[in-house]
């Protein structure tokens, strides 16, 4: 996760430039695709830590596409944007818990629709041939808003996120509000996060 954020802050960095253009938003969909590569390693790394094993038809895999595709099949666990706050009353009464996971719905990205983000971003690593494309700025002009939503999208995405498998959950959190750090915790440990939401 620690390498997802620096692939993230580099995008973030490049759409901030006043000047965005082609060359910005290629390396941006370059360091995108890291980003979901990253996403679909971290998924390989709950499912050894959750259940004890990596699928043997992940293992040396690069392609992210391949990846996703076992999380859609629930061979191994897929991220969910959640948050971490303090229970209300109702939860503290029925569950006997001073902290829960929230999912939040608005930030989720379907796997479909993260394999489809994946291959819209695979145009922009290949010079463009003169012969059979628009030119750079024509290209920029059909495209360029797509990628840097989705990447806008992808960040939201992952920015605070739980995993489960086999009973067993992480949060993560990429930017933390107190220290700017990235943290991966055991869901067991909530009394170390603390940044919690009330």
């Amino acid at each position: 996760m620690t390498v997802v954020r620096e692939h993230l802050d580099t995008v973030n960095l490049l759409a901030s430039a006043p000047d965005a253009n082609f060359a910005h938003a290629e390396a941006a969909a370059l360091h995108g695709r890291k980003v979901i590569e990253g996403i679909a390693f971290a998924c390989l790394v709950a499912s050894q830590h959750g259940q004890g094993f990596v699928p043997r038809t992940a293992r040396g895999q690069w392609n992210a596409e391949r990846i996703l595709d076992l999380c859609s099949k629930g061979i191994i666990p897929f991220p969910s944007p959640s948050i971490i706050r303090y229970a209300t009353e109702e939860e503290r009464k029925l569950y006997n818990v001073k902290c829960t996971v929230a999912g939040v719905p608005e930030r989720r990205i379907p796997i479909r629709e993260l394999i489809t983000m994946y291959r819209r971003m695979h145009p922009w690593l290949h010079e463009l041939n003169p012969y059979a494309s628009p030119t750079r700025g024509e290209f920029y002009r059909q495209n360029g808003q797509q990628l840097w939503d989705d990447l806008a999208r992808i960040d939201r995405f992952i920015e605070r996120h739980c995993i489960t498998i086999a009973g067993r959950g992480f949060f993560c959190v990429l930017r933390d509000r107190v220290d700017n750090q990235t943290k991966v915790l055991p869901l067991q440990k909530i009394e170390g996060i603390p940044e919690l939401q009330s």
